[in-house]
């Protein structure tokens, strides 16, 4: 049997669209399979907006991996035409014994990465749009921001097509084996061959990978709040923000009284792009 395919690549979503852009950019000949459309609302791409950072305080070695990432979107802008990347800072605010604040820190001078602390004084002149508790340390990365998610996934896609990948939409794969030289994939429409498989299938992962672990897929809730000070506008230069809190008391939906999750908590956002309206996650 001939293979097709050096790769099938299962799930076209944000790892998935860019595992097929890099592998066609190779010239690997490649086959996507997404079983709803490009740039979804089912997956972990969707909702437009997704914070991009350098001083990465869950652990210094994420930082080379960022560096890295940063040089490839912008490589993609260029291909594609259109921005993608927006480095508009961000606003990192928490107590100084918790996790993000030591942890930009500490990834910032193992890696030469440009933070400011922010002194209290400064805070209300430079982010007049926040209150931000007595006793947390503030910290501002310049050349944070976010990505146009949604947009990224679409570039992607379309890059790696006019490269000669081969995209299947609205198809569902049902079965996949392998012999060890080669794949063989079955949707509910065809059957594909090749000669590796990448599945970055999401939320459905755990059927198609056949895990001895359950995943549980939960629900991650964004909210837009309407604004109507221009403090949160893009284009008044406010940034993206991310608070840690001392506290992680959050209430459980099955349940009726309140858990608490883990020792701290936090909420993330974005300045308001149309001027209408700030998300927070």
């Amino acid at each position: 049997m001939t293979d097709k395919f050096d790769c099938i690549v299962i799930g076209a979503g944000g790892f998935g669209s860019g595992t097929l852009y890099h592998l066609a950019r190779r010239g690997c000949r490649v086959l996507g399979i997404e079983q709803f459309g490009v740039a979804h609302d089912r997956g972990s791409s969707h909702g437009q907006t997704r914070i991009i950072r350098q001083a990465y305080f869950e652990h210094p070695d994420y930082v080379p991996l960022l560096v890295r990432a940063y040089e490839l979107w912008r490589d993609l802008e260029q291909e594609s035409g259109q921005p993608l990347m927006h480095l508009c800072g961000l606003m990192l605010a928490g107590p100084p014994d918790g996790e993000a604040i030591p942890g930009a820190k500490l990834a910032a001078h193992r890696h030469g990465i440009a933070i400011e602390d922010v002194a209290p004084g400064e805070r209300l002149r430079r982010f007049p749009g926040f209150r931000i508790p007595a006793g947390f340390e503030v910290l501002y990365e310049p050349n944070a921001g976010y990505l146009q998610v949604e947009t990224c996934v679409r570039a992607h896609v379309e890059q790696a097509a006019a490269r000669g990948a081969v995209l299947k939409t609205g198809e569902s794969v049902v079965a996949w084996q392998s012999d060890g030289r080669s794949v063989t994939v079955r949707t509910d429409r065809d059957e594909y061959h090749g000669g590796r498989l990448v599945i970055a299938a999401g939320a459905w992962t755990g059927t198609l990978c056949r895990l001895p672990v359950p995943l549980r897929v939960v629900r991650k809730p964004q909210f837009w709040h309407e604004v109507t000070s221009a403090d949160y506008n893009a284009s008044a230069g406010a940034p993206a923000y991310y608070f840690e809190l001392p506290t992680g008391r959050v209430s459980d939906p099955d349940a009726r009284s309140v858990r608490v999750t883990s020792p701290h908590a936090a909420f993330y956002g974005f300045p308001a792009l149309d001027g209408r309206c700030v998300k927070v996650a």
